[in-house]
């Protein structure tokens, strides 16, 4: 038998509209309740706040408990792997094979989770971590170690969607330099996972971007502005990775098809809801690899919840956070969290503390 669970939530309504509602979800064996404690915004849920997303989308998803990226205790447990109490980081893809209670066929194709049709993902359609309490399969909730500070390990989904990502590469990241193109925060957390997780060292990493101040901070890099480097002449960069998204994604990924040496991988990060036109003829002639790769699994959270236990990685990620948290108590503190944030982009992340 099932339980109803009652949760207080902010739902973006309309852009730039947050609404206080009450949901109800109903709590399964195998599952547990999280009161999150803290969350931060991605330009996911900016997109969905500012209206940037398509007007299809919009009717589609709205109303929703924005926020994908978050942590909080566990209040309830119907899974004997987590007690109550527990500090657990948020996994924001719900497999279907859980959601639906599959057991799949032998014979089946088989598909991540992050790409499967039937899995949900928290902010996106479904609603997220803007509420008081979310009922979650017990794999959805990783614990966090002592060692690990809740600011950092509330970075963790941010830098499960690199880890996804360099999975598809890490075999051949031995084979010559590797390339990230992206000074944002995407691309500055890639290139430190590359240092600190994959031991790629400062003389083969390379990191491309348009602002002197953001490279500054990539010191465990080499580091290029992207107006002045002779793409077509460097050598021997056999791995590159692309996380600027946008309306940048075309520049990236054709400069990365002219400094890439032929067979070389590449791996797309970059999000824009636009279409890309790509350099198909270089592509071909050099026998490229492309990856698209989108979201985490349970197990890169896994990963890095023994990864952030590095004093050195942890000192990294640190130049991501904010001095302060923004405090929620209601709507309307959101509201003006989001609206702030809007108004002063920047390297730093945004981060809320909920008082529920």
């Amino acid at each position: 038998m099932s339980e109803i669970i009652e949760s207080k939530a902010y739902r973006l309504t309309e852009p730039g509209k947050f609404k206080e509602t009450r949901l109800q979800h109903k709590l399964h064996h195998g599952e547990v309740v999280i009161q999150p404690s803290l969350a931060s915004v991605c330009h996911a849920d900016m997109r969905y706040y500012t209206g940037q997303r398509r007007e299809r989308a919009l009717k589609e998803k709205l109303p929703m408990s924005l926020f994908h990226e978050g942590i909080g205790e566990v209040v309830q447990s119907k899974d004997p792997s987590l007690t109550v109490g527990q500090k657990v980081v948020i996994v924001p893809t719900i497999p279907g094979r859980l959601r639906h209670h599959q057991q799949g066929e032998a014979t089946k194709r088989v598909v991540e989770d992050n790409y499967a049709e039937n899995s949900a993902f928290l902010g996106s359609g479904y609603d997220g971590i803007g509420q008081s309490h979310l009922v979650l399969p017990a794999e959805n909730a990783i614990p966090i170690p002592e060692k690990v500070p809740d600011r950092i390990a509330l970075l963790a989904e941010l830098n499960s969607v690199s880890l996804q990502a360099l999975h598809h590469v890490r075999d051949v990241l031995q084979e010559g330099k590797v390339a990230v193109f992206g000074d944002g925060p995407v691309g500055y957390l890639t290139a430190a996972m590359l240092h600190f997780m994959f031991k790629i060292p400062k003389e083969l990493l390379i990191v491309f971007g348009a602002v002197p101040e953001k490279l500054a901070q990539f010191d465990f890099s080499t580091t290029h502005l992207v107006q002045e480097f002779p793409f077509q002449d460097y050598k021997d960069v056999t791995t590159v990775i692309e996380c600027t998204g946008g309306q940048f994604s075309e520049s990236a990924i054709n400069q990365a098809i002219d400094l890439i040496e032929p067979q070389g991988k590449m791996v797309l990060m970059g999000v824009t809801e636009e279409r890309v036109p790509i350099n198909t003829r270089d592509l071909l002639e050099k026998g490229l690899t492309l990856f698209g790769s989108s979201r985490s699994t349970a197990k890169d959270f896994q990963q890095l919840m023994v990864a952030f236990q590095n004093p050195s990685y942890q000192q990294a990620l640190e130049k991501l956070l904010p001095e302060h948290n923004y405090l929620i108590k209601e709507a309307e503190d959101m509201k003006k969290m989001m609206d702030e944030t809007a108004a002063h982009k920047g390297w730093e992340k945004t981060i809320m503390a909920f008082a529920w």
